[in-house]
């Protein structure tokens, strides 16, 4: 199975099919259908935990990935967010494994009502974030490569939508 949903409360399982589902979609706007992601729904103190151990970062987040096959990549000035994605595709053809993602639910929940969303929404939100930061897109390195993280957001949302 290409996809795996896994929550650690029983509580969260409801949203599994939901972002499998998503998930699902966002492979297919990518054309890679065969490439294999994890996704794990925990808690605030779980994600914590991870945050400490991975990032160094002693607090709860809302959306930890943990890439495979696809190395890290630098945003190129030359190239739009499109072009930097089929480039990384490209490259990486022969990958199999995308990478894991885990995403705090409880996060999550606070962050929707923040922002006006609903719950599925904002995991839904954090997964994308999630999968282009596993494609190997970074936001934090610069104020360009934040704005074409963004665009590179924006314009799977949009390909998943058609699939």
């Amino acid at each position: 199975m290409p996809v795996l949903v896994s929550s650690q409360r029983r509580e969260f399982e409801k949203y599994g099919e939901l972002l499998r589902e998503f998930a699902l979609k966002l492979l297919s706007a990518i054309g890679r259908e065969d490439l294999e992601l994890s996704i794990l729904l925990v808690d605030d103190e779980t994600i914590g935990d991870l945050n400490r151990q991975w990032r160094n970062k002693d607090k709860p987040t809302d959306v930890l990935s943990f890439p495979q096959d696809f190395p890290p990549r630098e945003f190129s000035p030359l190239l739009t967010p499109e072009e930097e994605l089929e480039r990384a595709l490209l490259e990486c053809k022969n990958c199999k494994l995308l990478g894991d993602i885990v995403i705090s639910v409880e996060t999550a929940q606070k962050q929707a009502k923040a922002l006006g969303l609903s719950l599925e929404e904002e995991l839904k939100r954090l997964l994308l974030h999630g999968f282009v930061h596993l494609l190997g897109f970074d936001h934090e390195t610069s104020l360009q490569a934040e704005e074409k993280f963004r665009r590179l957001e924006e314009f799977l949302l949009e390909k998943a939508k058609e699939s």
